[in-house]
């Protein structure tokens, strides 16, 4: 009778608590508020990393004007709050501890969120892109109204230029200025997975978040290593950017003889990379045979690398005596790991890096027709 006793007084404890507004370990509390959104309506939490791809990870129903979404969560995770009939969505972060969402029906996306540290950090971080929004509106507004005055017009481009340039950036100082918050780690994977991002802020941003964030949860520590793995995939783009000096290389003939791109450069070099496997790259090799064969005496030289394994070395043989590649033709026959395709930034097959006499690229994946146009003009 005593132990059911002590059993009953530990259990209505624990309702007392989780009564009273204390939340457990990990626990989140989102109470929204969302005037004028009709009774009976549902809400989502939704990830949104992939929004074509997104998953509902919470729901409630909207009743007198709010609803609650109540759950667990490790670490810090950006998510979508969307509601049935609403037109649009509102990003919040979501942590333990309580947050305050108001909703804006008429224009969801000013909603707001309070009560956690990375929502302030977030809240901080549009307030301030707005304003360098705000900032480049008024620089373009002031652009049109200056056709009559040249003087004025170019000053207003280059505050423009500026401008465009800050605004691309502005993620990464914001980070630089943030570097205890959660929200810093995730803005930072989101801003490098737009194209032609700035590799050294990026890198330099990185490595001033501190140390506790990135390691502090799993979900912190994967994040982290798509932030690397994305720079590390960057820089070696750069290396292989037109304007380069393309990286030199060498590896086995089928006659297990070297053969290194530095010592076979001719007036203009391409490097083909292919695989007896991958019928694009056998449709587009008669192409190449026709192009060769018509600029070679004119210093034209191609050396292919193939993406054979070591078990298809008989393919890659007869796929090079069958489609008449008489060029240079090398392979370490290691599939996807084959270390010039990694050096080169390769994920898919055909490729083609188009290299001049000094070494330089002057051009990168063109098949086809746009590639006999390219050689043509380097030639004709």
């Amino acid at each position: 009778m005593k132990i059911h006793l002590f059993a009953f007084l530990i259990f209505t404890t624990l309702i007392s608590c989780n009564q009273s507004g204390i939340l457990l370990e990990n626990e989140y509390e989102v109470t929204v508020k969302a005037e004028g959104v009709f009774n009976g309506l549902r809400a989502y939490l939704k990830t949104n990393e992939d929004p074509r791809n997104s998953i509902a990870t919470d729901t409630a129903v909207v009743y007198k004007g709010g609803f609650t979404f109540k759950g667990q969560i490790e670490g810090t995770e950006m998510r979508s709050l969307t509601i049935d009939g609403v037109n649009g969505q509102t990003t919040i972060i979501l942590e333990p501890g309580k947050i305050k969402v108001v909703v804006y029906k008429d224009s969801i996306y000013k909603s707001t969120a309070e009560g956690s540290f990375n929502n302030v950090v977030f809240n901080d971080y549009k307030k301030e892109y707005k304003a360098q929004m705000d900032n480049l509106n008024s620089v373009r507004k002031a652009l049109m109204a200056s056709q009559n005055d040249p003087t004025l017009t170019k000053s207003l481009k280059k505050q423009m230029d500026s401008s465009r340039i800050e605004l691309k950036n502005f993620g990464f100082q914001f980070i630089k200025a943030n570097t205890d918050a959660d929200f810093s780690l995730l803005l930072l994977n989101s801003v490098i997975d737009q194209k032609g991002f700035d590799l050294n802020l990026a890198s330099e941003a990185y490595d001033q978040i501190d140390n506790s964030i990135k390691i502090k949860t799993i979900n912190n520590q994967i994040i982290s290593n798509q932030i690397k793995t994305k720079i590390k995939l960057a820089e070696k783009s750069q290396l292989v950017a037109i304007g380069q000096i393309a990286p030199n290389f060498s590896a086995p003939n089928p006659e297990g003889e070297f053969v290194e791109l530095n010592k076979i450069k001719g007036k203009v070099t391409i490097v083909d990379f292919w695989a007896s496997w991958c019928k694009p790259c056998r449709t587009e090799n008669p192409n190449l045979v026709k192009l060769y064969n018509k600029y070679h005496p004119k210093g034209l030289e191609i050396i292919s690398v193939s993406l054979d394994r070591e078990s298809q070395k008989d393919f890659w043989i007869k796929a090079i005596e069958k489609d008449q590649l008489s060029w240079y033709n090398i392979s370490n026959l290691k599939f996807w790991q084959e270390p010039i395709a990694k050096l080169y930034g390769v994920n898919s097959i055909p490729a083609t890096f188009i290299i001049d006499k000094n070494g330089i690229l002057i051009a990168k994946k063109l098949r086809g027709s746009q590639l006999d146009q390219k050689i043509k003009e380097l030639f004709d």
